[in-house]
C-alpha cells in the first residue's frame, strides 16, 4: 500500500525522462506515444506536455480515456495513472510567469509545439512485485 501517493508519485514524475501514454484508437487498437517530461504538473491530477506537431498524428485524441506511465528501472517501481488527455494549444496561463509571456507564446507557436493535458482520475502503483490501486483527489 502506497502512503502518500502525491509525493511518491509526485517525486517519480519529477525524475523520469520519458512518459509513456497510451489510448485505444477508434478501430479499437492501442496507440502509445512517449513523451518527454512534463513541462508542468499540479500534484499527480494534472500533468501539460509539450510536443512537436509534427512528430505525432493527433486525430481524435481530444477527450479520449487515457493512460500514463511512469517508470524508475533503478529500483523497479512504476505508477500508472488513468484519466484524459486533451490538446490543449497554446494557453497564457500554462506559460511561466514572466514578463515575456507574449514573446515566449510566439516562439512557441512559431516552433510547432502542442500542450497536452492529462487529467488524472485513478492509478495503480507497483513496487516490489506487488501494486495498490489509489484515487486521485
Amino acid at each position: 500500500m502506497i502512503r502518500n501517493p502525491e509525493q511518491t508519485i509526485g517525486k517519480l514524475a519529477d525524475h523520469v525522462s520519458d512518459v509513456v501514454c497510451s489510448f485505444i484508437d477508434d478501430q479499437g487498437y492501442p496507440e502509445t506515444w512517449t513523451l518527454p517530461q512534463a513541462c508542468r504538473r499540479e500534484g499527480i491530477c494534472r500533468f501539460w506536455f509539450e510536443v512537436e506537431a509534427a512528430a505525432f498524428s493527433f486525430p481524435g485524441i481530444d477527450q479520449r480515456p487515457a493512460s500514463l506511465y511512469f517508470m524508475d528501472q533503478r529500483f523497479y517501481r512504476g505508477v500508472c495513472l488513468k484519466g484524459w488527455l486533451t490538446i490543449i494549444g497554446v494557453q497564457e496561463d500554462l506559460l511561466p510567469k514572466r514578463t515575456e509571456v507574449s514573446r515566449e507564446k510566439r516562439e512557441l507557436e512559431e516552433s510547432g509545439k502542442i500542450r497536452i493535458l492529462f487529467t488524472a482520475k485513478s492509478g495503480r502503483y507497483y513496487s516490489h512485485f506487488q501494486s495498490s490501486d489509489f484515487i486521485v483527489q
